[in-house]
């Protein structure tokens, strides 16, 4: 990997070590979405990376083309919060609730969470009985999840976490994992970790962005440095399988834009049951492998980024106060390539109070409370956190107190009025 600066190239698949890569989208140099500053000029002054996705030609890995040091992603400005979103937090409790019974666990198993975050995950499997640990290497929301009882490692899930862990609680009859994988810098020396950290006979659950659903609802804002890795059925099934692990199955749920559940078991029998057979069959037969498709993604994506900023300019141009809803990592990446500033959107409000206060990287966009709705009423809301969008309307129509215009950028552009 060549280096350069805070990042390096990525020159291999990280699945499967094939040179033989090629882009699939470049989205140019974008800030770090999670790079939240204190003050206006030193949001001004943050620095951007590169932003491209490539993908293997060999075992259609689609990936990242650089990787931007884990230390300035995690280990400074890191604020998302699992516990934010109310339909993310009933998913986790409904999800362990049925790992709790699916897999007979009680008050002697142990479950692990990697990129435990806040512990709401973890949380629920204490309340059922189970005993939990976090591994996570976002200082704030982990030191958020001890303070509510819930055992965290701040750490990256390396070889240090995984002794430190068998060491003082032994090894795990669960492990899980929630939109954190995607994310890991060195993909196979953690999975190995992981591999190592959990019992015979024992399973592995985790939960990435399915970059199915990505293509085919053009929702390229899930693409941000934190994201290293774009995953499909195929090419994991090869990858674990050779580590040892049996997958049993894939399953997809709509959470968070569209979600692929993997389920493995730590076993020497790793030969796949039908319902992986036809999953990993028809996606074969999907998108994810038509290059006329793939060849103009990029051509999609520029055109709805184009028309969403002159839809916001033709608001501001007829004196709209305009303000977005939710400052999520996406929100960069959204503003950038729309070529909207500060001049357009005057503040976003935002629930979590780790980003209250603080600026958009570079576009030094200020980010208030939405308790303050009421004394900053605007007159039109871009909903950049689209993803929970029924509970910010919800939220929006109880402060309302004159006519709103709620613009949706993704998956297509809409426009709905709130009065």
């Amino acid at each position: 990997m060549e280096k350069s600066n805070s990042y390096r190239k990525i020159s291999v698949c990280r699945l499967c070590e094939s040179k033989d890569l090629s882009s699939l989208i470049n989205l140019g140099r974008i800030p770090l979405g999670n790079n939240l500053q204190e003050k206006e000029n030193l949001a001004f002054e943050a620095e951007s990376f590169p932003l491209e996705v490539n993908r293997c030609n060999r075992c259609n890995h689609f990936q990242l083309s650089i990787a931007v040091d884990p230390k300035k992603l995690y280990k400074t400005n890191y604020t998302y919060l699992s516990r934010i979103g109310r339909s993310f937090v009933d998913h986790l409790n409904k999800y362990a609730e049925w790992a709790y019974k699916k897999f007979s666990l009680n008050d002697n198993s142990l479950v692990i969470d990697i990129g435990s975050n806040d512990g709401t995950c973890l949380k629920q499997f204490k309340n059922l009985g189970c005993k939990v640990v976090g591994i996570d290497p976002a200082t704030k929301p982990a030191k958020l999840a001890i303070k509510e009882g819930i055992p965290t490692i701040i750490d990256f899930c390396n070889v240090n976490a995984v002794k430190e862990i068998i060491k003082r609680y032994g090894k795990a009859d669960l492990i899980t994992s929630h939109n954190a994988l995607a994310h890991i810098d060195n993909f196979d020396y953690v999975f190995k970790n992981i591999f190592d950290l959990l019992k015979n006979d024992g399973y592995f659950i985790f939960e990435i962005g399915y970059f199915r659903n990505v293509l085919i609802k053009k929702c390229f804002d899930t693409i941000y440095h934190e994201h290293i890795d774009y995953h499909h059925a195929n090419p994991l099934f090869k990858y674990m399988s050779s580590i040892g692990f049996q997958i049993i199955d894939f399953n997809t749920n709509e959470i968070q834009g569209g979600t692929l559940r993997i389920t493995a078991k730590k076993t020497k029998d790793n030969i796949a049951n039908n319902n992986v057979k036809k999953f990993l069959d028809n996606e074969k037969n999907s998108i994810l492998y038509e290059n006329d498709f793939l060849n103009n993604w990029e051509y999609k994506v520029n055109l709805l980024m184009k028309d969403f900023g002159k839809k916001i300019k033709k608001f501001k141009s007829e004196g709209a106060k305009i303000a977005g809803y939710g400052a999520p990592t996406k929100s960069s990446l959204l503003l950038s390539l729309a070529n909207l500033s500060k001049n357009e959107i005057s503040f976003i409000f935002e629930d979590n109070e780790l980003k209250v206060g603080k600026y958009l990287p570079k576009l030094a966009i200020p980010i208030i409370s939405s308790e303050e709705f009421k004394d900053n009423h605007p007159d039109v809301i871009i909903i950049f956190a689209w993803n929970f969008y029924n509970e910010i309307v919800k939220s929006i129509k109880k402060r309302v107190s004159k006519p709103v215009s709620c613009i949706v950028p993704l998956p297509e552009i809409k426009v709905i009025e709130i009065e």
